[in-house]
């Protein structure tokens, strides 16, 4: 590894120069310090932790993730689809869809979206009841800490909130695997979706998350090209 390329780091105090490179989940340095025999040369690794930039929302930050430039979609009648369900909806959730519309984050998470053709919300969240068993060992909404699915996935993953908190911007993000086992995720659902795309980090690192590609968000609803 040369000194050529990479990203500047101001340095301080011995620090003469550094550059740093991401590779998965470690941060690689390769820089100068100052030494009493003169400079001497150093290569850093340092875990990698997720961070998100202040002021930069979620929604924001998966547009630029996926290089998505179409105009929004907003063309769900939010209030019909509350009415629809029985409750209010977290708004990171509404501001996605909102902006991507009916899709798949890497044709690896498909997105439920109110009046979407074959992933329609609200006749998914309305059908759970019939099929309460797959989600033992938690009720199905609208019982109270209930579990309501928002995206489905071809790994055989589902996606779902667990609701209960009165303000659904809190709802935690419950992943069901094929096999039935529950993984929880402390986090809203516009923070879920972006990690599951980048972070290489436990509890995440999603197989989107391993691979160097630009992640992509396919439309169902735009022709392509």
């Amino acid at each position: 590894m040369g000194g050529e390329g990479g990203l500047p780091i101001g340095g301080e105090g011995g620090l003469l120069e550094l550059r740093g490179w991401v590779l998965a989940e470690h941060w690689f340095g390769y820089g100068v310090t100052a030494t009493a025999d003169g400079p001497r040369r150093v290569v850093v690794l340092a875990r990698r932790a997720f961070t998100r930039p202040p002021g930069i929302g979620w929604v924001a930050l998966l547009r630029e993730a996926t290089g998505w430039t179409e105009p929004d979609r907003c063309g769900v009648d939010w209030a019909a689809t509350e009415a629809a369900l029985g409750t209010a909806l977290p708004g990171d959730y509404k501001d996605i869809v909102d902006v991507f519309g009916a899709g798949s984050f890497d044709e690896y998470l498909d997105l439920l979206v109110p009046g979407a053709l074959g992933t329609d919300l609200v006749s998914w969240g309305q059908d759970m009841a019939r099929y309460a068993d797959l989600y033992r060992p938690y009720p199905v909404h609208p019982a109270p800490g209930g579990v309501l699915i928002w995206g489905t996935s071809e790994q055989e993953l589902t996606f779902h909130w667990l609701t209960g908190p009165a303000d659904p911007d809190d709802w935690p993000v419950l992943v069901q695997y094929l096999d039935g086992e529950w993984q929880r995720f402390d986090c809203g659902t516009g923070e879920f979706v972006l990690r599951l795309l980048t972070d290489r980090t436990p509890p995440f690192a999603f197989p989107p998350s391993a691979g160097p590609f630009p992640h992509w968000f396919a439309s169902w609803e735009l022709s392509e090209g």
